[in-house]
């Protein structure tokens, strides 16, 4: 805790003290620290773009932070194994075996991944501190909220904060939790079924849920947090239908639970309890989250300011209900908000609902900054992702469409907590029959770079559930690993666009993929077990998967199989197909090179030594690799 709170004062209070009246200059401002927003400003700072991270709350981490959903929702290996998210997870175990805990204490099984989230932001800062120590520029803006954003025509420049500080920016980056910059800006967006231009107040968004970590106290409750008596509006009956003592074992993440298999859904790490568990000991889990039951409807006009507060502190009473209901008519009393996450923060403290009362006060200061919010405004971009392009079925459990254009992969399943009947879609971009089937195992699929761009405006980029998607994908696309790649993705982008002075639309997708790989991010459909995960053979290899020069084998590259003549034809003229290629039978690797010279009418020959060696797989996409800078 003490090596916690150094660092937030060796990288926050510099920046904290600039919180006046004042203008600052950035490459790259970007508005929310959650998953999105600090990967994106880390990777930015990371490529030598001076980077601003604007967070509205005092605690970062977003939706795994702040708003304490720090279970991760991971669909399979190709988020796990990719960039800045394998990073962080591998800075989360390093953080947990230092405790000798397990960090796969979540989802019944132990090898997902769950932290506390005081260690989710503890990691976070350990990766600006380290940006830090690079030299890089990483200012850090806490209690910080944007409430104008300046533009030049359409092109955006800046923004300018609730303290009067103004931002000036090349890049200026929403990634806010509900897509909230985006109005401020010339950009059109869409909110629930309807764009921005005819919005509809009534239309159905996705359920917000306010989350609370709980933690199980063997010496007693401490005095604050043990519920004396029952929230204003407490109902039993919506809780004891899915949650009570001796419910039957079900399916998982079915209800009816009892206590411990409620537990067991969201379990994280206890740094206060010096037993270690995991996954397979649901009765001995002692820290948990209350995400489960406590799911609150939203509509399209809860997203204006005045209507927001009002809909977010009904879903923070719900979940004060959901735990008198656990400490009282479960029996469980020695289970309250957990006291050890860092949340009793100046924020908290400033920040009361008026429908709780002062007795629950100390228990609402422990509850996350913000709830969680899974489905925001969206831009409407360069592309719009669709249901129909990231379909998946048992028949064919790979997306519908791929795209050259790809700057992350993902696989998680399409999750939506409401909102997904027929009425409640854009019929511009999708119907039912394009959501994808919930109960099979998901395969994966790619965000292209056009999502992350807005149509007309410039100066622009999104970085959180607000990219430009429709409701469907938002399904997919809202969780914390694949939040964190599209963030990566966007820092890398902006960093690029700032450093050649130029919009991010005109920027070469091959330039920020060749950055993305050589960082760890799969782009491709295939992570590639036959090759070492990140390596430049990796890189090469997955670069000609995405570009469509070659197809992987049952996820393998296979790289050492010998290339034909005519596969070799083939794949120079896929990736030159406006150049000239001289016909010949090719047989080496050193006519491959020949021939891709040649074709790239280049004269110098890239750092290669074949000799007589055949052309195998992995030869001809290193070629081919080469010459796409």
């Amino acid at each position: 805790m003490l090596f916690r709170r150094l660092l937030f004062a060796a990288i926050v209070c510099p920046a904290l003290a600039l919180h006046a009246a004042e203008t600052k200059r950035y490459d790259v401002v970007i508005v929310g620290g959650g998953a999105g927003g600090t990967a994106a400003a880390v990777q930015a700072a990371r490529l030598g773009a001076k980077v601003a991270l604007i967070e509205e709350t005092d605690y970062l981490g977003g939706q795994m932070g702040a708003a304490g959903v720090s279970s991760m929702d991971e669909g399979g290996p190709l988020e796990v194994d990719s960039g800045i998210y394998a990073e962080f997870l591998g800075r989360l175990k390093a953080h947990y075996d230092k405790l000798g805990k397990s960090i796969g204490t979540c989802y019944y099984r132990k090898s997902h991944h769950c932290g506390e989230p005081s260690a989710v932001q503890a990691v976070l800062y350990e990766m600006i501190g380290d940006a830090h120590k690079g030299g890089q520029t990483l200012d850090v803006y806490l209690h910080a909220h944007v409430t104008k954003v300046l533009s030049n025509g359409n092109t955006v420049t800046g923004a300018i904060t609730d303290t009067g500080l103004t931002l000036q920016s090349h890049i200026l980056v929403d990634a806010t939790e509900f897509g909230d910059v985006l109005p401020l800006t010339p950009a059109a967006y869409r909110l629930a079924n309807a764009k921005s231009d005819k919005l509809d107040p009534a239309a159905c968004v996705q359920g917000l849920t306010w989350v609370a970590i709980i933690k199980k106290y063997p010496n007693g409750v401490p005095p604050g947090l043990q519920m004396k008596n029952p929230p204003p509006g407490y109902n039993k009956d919506i809780f004891s239908k899915s949650l009570y003592a001796g419910a039957p074992v079900g399916k998982e993440y079915q209800a009816p639970v009892d206590f411990v298999r409620h537990n067991a859904y969201r379990g994280l790490p206890d740094s206060s309890n010096p037993q270690n568990y995991d996954a397979t000991m649901p009765e001995q889990i002692t820290k948990t989250e209350i995400n489960w039951f406590n799911d609150l409807p939203m509509r399209a006009k809860d997203f204006t300011a005045k209507q927001r507060e009002k809909t977010v502190c009904e879903a923070k009473l719900k979940t004060l209900q959901n735990l008198y209901y656990i400490q009282h008519d479960l029996g469980e009393s020695l289970w309250s908000v957990a006291n050890d996450e860092g949340y009793d923060t100046a924020y908290n403290q400033q920040h009361h609902c008026a429908n709780i009362p002062e007795e629950f006060r100390a228990i609402e200061r422990n509850m996350p900054q913000e709830p969680y919010v899974r489905e925001s405004r969206r831009l409407i971009g360069e592309h719009t992702l669709t249901g129909g392009e990231i379909l998946r079925t048992t028949a064919n459990p790979r997306a519908a469409v791929s795209f050259t254009s790809s700057i992350a992969t993902n696989d998680y399943r399409p999750d939506l907590h409401g909102c997904f009947q027929e009425p409640t879609l854009e019929h511009d971009l999708e119907h039912e029959a394009d959501r994808p089937e919930i109960d099979h195992p998901a395969g994966p699929f790619q965000i292209p770079i056009e999502s992350l761009i807005p149509l007309k405006v410039d100066g622009l980029l999104a970085a959180e559930k607000n990219i430009s998607q429709s409701r469907f994908v938002n399904g997919s696309t809202r969780l914390q690993p694949i939040v964190m790649l599209t963030g990566q993705a966007v820092g890398t982008l902006a960093a690029i666009a700032s450093k050649e002075n130029m919009q991010p639309r005109y920027v070469r997708v091959e330039e920020v993929q060749r950055s993305l790989l050589a960082n760890g991010s799969t782009l491709a459909y295939d992570d590639l077990k036959d090759m070492p995960h990140g390596s430049p053979a990796w890189q090469a290899a997955q670069f000609a998967l995405v570009h469509h020069w070659m197809e992987a084998n049952r996820g393998n590259f296979l790289p050492d199989e010998i290339v034909t003549p005519e596969q070799a034809h083939q794949m120079l003229t896929q990736a030159f197909p406006h150049l000239t290629l001289q016909s010949g039978a090719i047989t080496t690797a050193e006519q491959f090179l020949e021939a891709a010279k040649r074709a790239h009418l280049i004269t110098s020959k890239p750092a290669f030594t074949f000799g007589n060696q055949p052309l195998t797989r992995i030869r001809a996409a290193q070629i081919l690799y080469a010459f796409s800078e």
